[in-house]
């Protein structure tokens, strides 16, 4: 593919991903794919779960890995059906969820909802992560992948944001009646991308020749992003909203926390401009501004009474998600300019299975810190904190050493096209 070569499908396949890219925020949110927000109100309001069991459930996603390095080997052609099987599943997983949260509080209920999560996180690794960002690099440009990727995204975030306050707001009954809408949303998602533009099945010797051991090599470029990605995921804030709840600010509106920190994502991604340019300065900066939200919130004397106090704990809560969010935007972006056709799938697969377990192991952790906190009143520093700033200094490290591909890794195509 030369520079000048156009994008197989672009126009029609960008109104293509646009649906998908605006609901997956709430999908993923309602399922508690990465700790999501809505799933950690009703766990805990109406399923009566706790921290420490809410975060091994998160956990246990990592139990998985094996299934998901296995799933990194499926070839780009299957990439559209992955997509829609994992989208009908997550449908039947928010039904579940939905029936769960009408039955009520009750041990055996509460596993099965934590077993959903577990489920569902498996899912998004094995099915959603081998199509998603493979079909997006297949077929979309730099600067279109970025607009999807900050400012589609963004109103997807903004969806999010008005859904937790809408969710925190509402009934028993209501809750029940916005997940079963959130699965239909699903089905009509997976029904749609019917005719998104994927790659045909190969011949049988192509089919050989793409399975051989040096075309699922990952890219030298890619190790370092792994490492960051890593780090960055086991330092964003898990189970934030438990942590308000049981130690920092136990009066506070958690719709109204939970709402402002999809905000800080939302923000990042609008701010974000689409650029044929470096961006690990991008990322630089994210690490920065991480650090200091951290530091911040250590600053503060416990438990939030003033007002002041109050309108620092909501700005860093916006900082340190904008700055997550401006990492792995960055990231993401660098994970494209380095890699070929014949290594997407391996590459996204990978790198969903290095930040989702990063993210499991950091919720993991966080349920154990928030337990914790939450008697360590004889503390200057409570644990949860101390790890926010240990992490983010750890991210900010890592981030520092980031290098951009010195060429493109696909054949024609420039670093930034």
């Amino acid at each position: 593919m030369t520079s000048e070569t156009p994008v197989v499908n672009s126009g029609r396949s960008i109104r293509r991903f646009v649906p998908v890219t605006l609901a997956m925020p709430v999908l993923g949110s309602a399922l508690g794919i990465d700790g999501g927000a809505i799933f950690q109100i009703f766990a805990s309001d109406d399923l009566g779960l706790g921290p420490t069991a809410i975060g091994v459930a998160f956990g246990l996603g990592v139990l998985s890995v094996p299934v998901q390095i296995w799933a990194a080997r499926m070839p780009l052609w299957r990439a559209r059906r992955n997509l829609r099987t994992f989208l009908m599943a997550a449908a039947a997983q928010v039904w579940v969820l939905a029936v769960l949260v009408a039955s009520g509080d009750g041990s055996g209920v509460a596993g099965l909802a934590l077993a959903v999560t577990v489920v569902a996180e498996i899912s998004l690794s094995v099915l959603y992560a081998t199509a998603w960002q493979p079909l997006m690099s297949y077929t979309l440009s730099a600067v279109e992948r970025q607009q999807l990727n900050t400012r589609v995204r963004a109103i997807g975030g903004g969806l999010v944001a008005v859904s937790v306050l809408v969710f925190a707001a509402l009934g028993q009954t209501a809750r029940v009646g916005f997940l079963t809408m959130v699965g239909l949303v699903a089905v009509w998602l997976a029904v749609g991308l019917r005719r998104i533009a994927a790659p045909d099945r190969p011949d049988l010797a192509a089919a050989s020749a793409a399975s051989l051991p040096d075309k699922h090599r990952v890219p030298t470029p890619m190790r370092w992003i792994y490492l960051v990605f890593a780090l960055v995921g086991l330092a964003s804030w898990p189970l934030l909203l438990l942590y308000v709840h049981l130690v920092l600010w136990p009066t506070a509106n958690l719709g109204v926390v939970g709402a402002l920190q999809v905000s800080g994502t939302l923000a990042a991604s609008l701010a974000w401009r689409p650029t044929d340019l470096d961006v690990t300065a991008r990322a630089r900066a994210g690490g920065v501004a991480l650090v200091a939200a951290g530091a911040g919130l250590a600053g503060l004397r416990l438990p939030i009474e003033t007002r002041a106090e109050m309108a620092a704990v909501l700005s860093l809560v916006v900082v340190a998600a904008a700055a997550t969010t401006t990492i792995r935007i960055a990231l993401l972006e660098l994970a494209h300019r380095s890699i070929d056709e014949s290594s997407s799938v391996r590459v996204f697969t990978l790198l969903d299975v290095v930040g989702s377990t990063s993210l499991q192991l950091g919720l993991f952790v966080g349920g154990l810190l928030v337990a914790s906190s939450s008697d360590a009143s004889n503390w200057v520093v409570d644990p949860y904190r101390i790890y926010l700033v240990a992490g983010a200094l750890a991210a900010l490290a890592a981030i520092v050493k980031l290098r951009p591909p010195r060429v493109s890794m696909c054949p024609g195509r420039g670093v930034g096209e």
